[in-house]
């Protein structure tokens, strides 16, 4: 595992400090602490192997529309701090999703399971793999599955843009600004792991036609 590149996505804290030493101390990796701008902005992703994210780091970086498109990046991750109630999260659906640690996993499994990623493997619960197994069995279940994660104002605004609405008649007819729109149309984007509006209504679509079939 030589020559490998670890990069732990955050701020200078004793946490980072403290993994970045175990790391270093049980694999032959380098590792390297920085900002979310400094990863998108001026470091070379080819060289990066690994990227290790804070679940909580996820949802403010979300929130200020500041979170990479790793599947775009082309990098792996390893979300370290999940809480267990959380695994059913839309982040486990991501692409470039590799490893999930919990919040109680013991302390050894981070360096385990950076070792296990980086010689190829997949370090995620197995209530996680096994819905996995499940979807994978059946892509429809995925676009539902990450459609239930959406806010219950995000399906509103999705059930508009699936109608063909514009920012600006969304706005309108919920009484909202057009940044808010906006704002929410980017974060729904992100949970269902599309780019366009018609890729949005597609799964809109799918979502119909399978609670349809259940009825």
């Amino acid at each position: 595992m030589t020559n490998k590149h670890v990069v732990i996505l955050s701020e200078k804290s004793l946490q980072t400090s403290l993994m970045e030493q175990q790391l270093g101390e049980h694999l032959d990796v380098e590792v390297t602490v920085c900002p979310v701008n400094h990863l998108t902005d001026s470091m070379d992703q080819d060289s990066l192997d690994l990227v290790l994210v804070d679940f909580e780091q996820l949802a403010f970086m979300i929130g200020n529309q500041t979170l990479p498109n790793f599947d775009l990046l082309k990098l792996d991750i390893l979300i370290y701090n999940m809480p267990k109630e959380d695994m059913q999260c839309e982040y486990v659906y991501w692409h470039s999703l590799k490893g999930i640690l919990l919040n109680c996993a013991p302390i050894d499994h981070l360096y385990k399971s950076v070792g296990y990623i980086l010689n190829g493997g997949l370090w995620l619960p197995r209530k996680c793999l096994e819905n996995l197994v499940m979807l994978r069995r059946n892509p429809n279940l995925t676009r539902c599955q990450l459609y239930k994660s959406l806010t219950t104002r995000e399906r509103q605004i999705l059930d508009h843009v699936a109608s063909g609405k514009s920012n600006k008649q969304i706005a309108n007819s919920l009484f909202l600004s057009e940044s808010t729109v906006k704002s929410h149309v980017y974060k729904i984007f992100k949970k269902l792991d599309v780019h366009k509006r018609r890729d949005a209504m597609h799964i809109t679509q799918a979502v119909s036609h399978n609670q349809a079939r259940l009825e």
